[in-house]
Order: C-alpha cells, then structure tokens, then sequence
C-alpha cells in the first residue's frame, strides 16, 4: 500500500514534469518564443506584452514557483521530457488501439482465449508505459534538490487531500 502511495507521487511528477512547457498559454501561442523563453519569469513577461497585466498562474507554474525552480532545471527537465516524450507517445497510441481493439472483440465474438491474450498485450503495454514512465521520472528526479523533491512530496499530499475534500463536498 506504502509503495502505491510513492506510485501516485512518481505518476504526478512525471505528468507535471512531462507537459512542464505545454502548461503555458505562451507555448501553445507561440512555440519559437516559448522554446526561447523557457522560465517562468521570461514567460510572465511575453504573456504581459501580449495580454497586458492580467494575472495567471495556472497550476503547474505555481509549483514551478513553489519549488523554486532554476531557469537550469527548467531546461534540463525539458531536455529530459524531450527525451522519453516520443516513446511515450508510440506507447500510449498503441494502448489506446489496443483497448479499443479488445472493447470490439468483448462486444464480438472473441473466444476468452483471444480476449485472454488481448488483455495481456495490453497488460504488458501497460507496464511498459509505467516502466517508461518511471525511467523518465528517476532522470528527472535527479535534476531537483533535495529540497525540492520533499517541497514537491508535500505539495502533492496537499493536491490528494483537496482533491479528497472536493470529491466529499459533491465537486
């Protein structure tokens, strides 16, 4: 249960970590300014010039801010994401026409010896995405201090516990 509980935090961490750069108006804008201007503060500037002074601050930039990243560590978790983002992509297309492959056969058919095999392809799939995953998160795990991992470990318990209440309050 224990490692299901650091499960959730790598599986948060490399989402964050991963779409870091798309999070940003900016980027989907503007893609060549964005690659030149990957810190927060650069960003905050060409969203000013753009948009004049309307404040924003979507989540993953608030937990850029929150830990305090360096305009380094941007670009090396950038480089990283760059890195496992093609791979990762192939996965989780073959995923998807996977499931949607054994959906049609449950709704045919398909001997349970077929299905059996379908839902192990996806299974192994499945795993390999996670391993994938993994992999990319221990590269960018080791971009951020010490400081921050355990700065990123609370910020997460406090998204899971607001979430909980959100979910207990009808939201």
């Amino acid at each position: 249960m224990k490692f299901d509980h650091y499960r959730h935090h790598y599986k948060i961490l490399i989402l964050f970590l991963l779409t870091l750069p798309l999070q940003s108006p900016i980027a989907l804008a503007n893609p060549v300014a964005s690659l030149n201007c990957l810190s927060p503060n650069c960003q905050e500037q060409i969203y000013a010039q753009r948009y004049g002074n309307k404040p924003r601050r979507r989540g993953a930039e608030k937990l850029m801010e929150q830990l305090d990243l360096s305009d380094t560590q941007i670009q090396q978790l950038n480089t990283v994401r760059q890195k496992y983002r093609p791979q990762l992509e192939e996965l989780r297309k073959k995923i998807q026409g996977t499931r949607q492959e054994l959906g049609q056969m449950i709704q045919g058919n398909a001997s349970s010896t077929d299905l059996t095999k379908k839902h192990q392809e996806l299974t192994n799939l499945d795993q390999k995405m996670h391993n994938l995953r993994f992999q990319s998160m221990l590269e960018m795990r080791e971009i951020l201090t010490p400081e921050q991992r355990v700065r990123f470990a609370q910020l997460m318990q406090q998204r899971r516990e607001n979430r909980r209440n959100n979910r207990g309050n009808g939201n």
